[in-house]
């Protein structure tokens, strides 16, 4: 083993200690750390466009704070975002934005989010405590190299009419000499992300993987991400085995495992000790075929880390991760509508999450929904459970993602069914309904599973109403194969990244369903 990774990690933890102490300092005082960057923002787009639009010079307390600035979501920005991207200054902030991210969110419609190096430097106030954390309690990631997840953009470079850069790498997350310390332990080259093909850059990052002997950190998004990248290996295992330049490792795989890799990679990678991937919400769908893969590897849950903004990463230890009060100035509302401060959060609750930051965004509506499961200190722990408005309403049924995962989980459980990828998703017709893609280890029972899917819809007042009435269909079943891999395709078609895209229960959007029918339904 290289010294090399083991030393680029002690520097690491000495680059990141100031900002880990930081935060726990802020975790005893939650407060004063928000309020103390709320000013500082609010201070640093007085003179901005946005600024003088809503007063903020004169703001004197939170309340007028609030009182001038409404709660907006996406939409709300996208005037102002427009005028960044014809290249018009001072915009939302008086710092200059360094590039536009794009994100698709659930519904695959593309959306430019701004980001200035004040906004990179506050999502840097969570990574870094995070990745100390992990470094300094887990010895065995602290001596080996690290997979973090690289994903082909599928597009060419691009600038905004006004020229501003569009798209980053995961690691412009990090400062610049945290960067360069990550980068001495980088299994993968940054520039594997240039692939615009996704089975090149399968091809391209297995092959990389397979001689990093010394792997001992994989970062993915979702956990579908990193099964769908063994389902590659073990299409292509002697085909990659002859391409490695280091053939005695080739050798030793061969010798081996022969023609295939073994369902516990874990015999592949020996030193592999953590992936970190999301784990809570829709994602956990996805947790089973991955743990199958990696059984003896501890599995790290993220935080909630939006494109727009951090609000949460783990620390080891704890039920849920923590709450990013250095990062950005964090607003919460509860059922009721109410706007409350992080320090004023009560355990059991669940809340929307608003997000103002260094990026310009101020009192955005994230739509992401999170439960306080206690606190560390006197900041509360959040668990992630899904979005705000993720709906699917074909004639007031009113179906959500949590009530359908929870239905599709019961049904699986209740039937003994093991499934790979099942998600509900609405069609049109006369009358409309919905489609259940069953990927099953037995495929003559999608129709029992659907035929339960739909019991379970009828004990819902709105949905049993609807079929009362005519306006929907029952659950039609669709057995499906490599049902990740076709969802993976209709996304990225729809313009996702493939390290962004999120298992599902639901699809809501009827126009991503047609897509989804057309991919998914069996080849005749």
């Amino acid at each position: 083993m290289s010294a090399g990774p083991a030393l680029a990690n002690l520097g690491y933890l000495a680059a990141a200690a100031p900002a880990h102490r930081r935060f726990e300092r802020a975790l005893r005082r939650p407060q004063e750390a928000q309020q103390h960057i709320l000013w500082r923002t609010i201070r640093a787009s007085c003179a901005t466009r946005f600024g003088r639009e809503h007063g903020l010079d004169g703001v004197r307390s939170i309340d007028d704070w609030r009182a001038r600035v409404p709660l907006r979501d996406f939409e709300g920005y996208r005037p102002y975002v427009e005028r960044i991207a014809d290249g018009e200054p001072g915009v939302l902030t008086a710092e200059p934005v360094v590039f536009m991210e794009p994100t698709g969110g659930s519904s695959g419609v593309e959306k430019l989010v701004p980001y200035t190096r004040r906004l990179l430097a506050e999502f840097s106030a969570a990574t870094l405590p995070w990745v100390f954390d992990l470094l300094s309690r887990r010895r065995r990631v602290r001596k080996g190299r690290a997979y973090w997840a690289i994903s082909p953009p599928m597009r060419r470079l691009a600038r905004t009419s006004g020229g501003v850069p569009i798209g980053s790498h995961d690691s412009d997350y990090f400062p610049a000499v945290a960067r360069f310390l990550l980068g001495q332990t980088m299994a993968l080259s940054p520039a594997v992300g240039a692939q615009l093909d996704v089975e090149s850059w399968r091809r391209v990052t297995l092959k990389a993987l397979l001689a990093t002997i010394d792997l001992a950190l994989v970062s993915v998004w979702s956990p579908s991400f990193l099964t769908l990248l063994a389902d590659a290996l073990d299409d292509s295992f002697p085909r990659l085995l002859d391409d490695l330049e280091n053939q005695t490792r080739a050798s030793e795989l061969r010798k081996r495992f022969g023609r295939r890799p073994p369902e516990d990679l874990g015999e592949v990678w020996p030193r592999l000790a953590m992936v970190s991937c999301w784990t809570e919400s829709h994602a956990a769908t996805a947790l089973g075929p991955m743990r199958r893969r990696f059984p003896g590897v501890e599995i790290q849950g993220k935080g909630l880390l939006a494109t727009e903004g951090v609000v949460s990463f783990p620390i080891l230890g704890l039920p849920a991760p923590v709450a990013a009060v250095t990062s950005h100035f964090l607003e919460f509302l509860d059922s009721d509508g109410a706007v409350r401060m992080v320090h004023e959060l009560e355990a059991g609750g669940r809340y929307e999450v608003v997000l103002t930051t260094g990026g310009g965004f101020q009192r955005y509506r994230l739509k992401d929904l999170v439960d306080v499961v206690g606190h560390l200190q006197a900041t509360p722990m959040l668990r992630f459970v899904g979005r705000a408005d993720g709906a699917s309403d074909l004639a007031g049924e009113k179906l959500t993602p949590s009530l359908v995962k929870a239905v599709i989980e019961r049904a699986t459980h209740e039937l003994a069914l093991r499934s790979r990828f099942t998600m509900l998703a609405p069609l049109p017709g006369e009358p409309p309904g919905y489609a259940l893609f069953a990927e099953l280890d037995d495929p003559g029972r999608s129709s029992e599973l659907a035929a339960r899917v739909e019991g379970l819809l009828l004990e819902t007042h709105h949905y049993r109403l609807c079929r009362q009435l005519g306006q929907l269909a029952p659950v039609r079943a669709i057995p499906i194969t490599s049902g990740a891999l076709r969802y993976e395709r209709v996304c990225i078609e729809a313009g996702q990244r493939p390290g962004s895209i999120k298992p599902t229960s639901l699809e809501a959007s009827t126009d991503r369903s047609l897509r989804l029918a057309g991919e998914l339904m069996p080849q005749r």
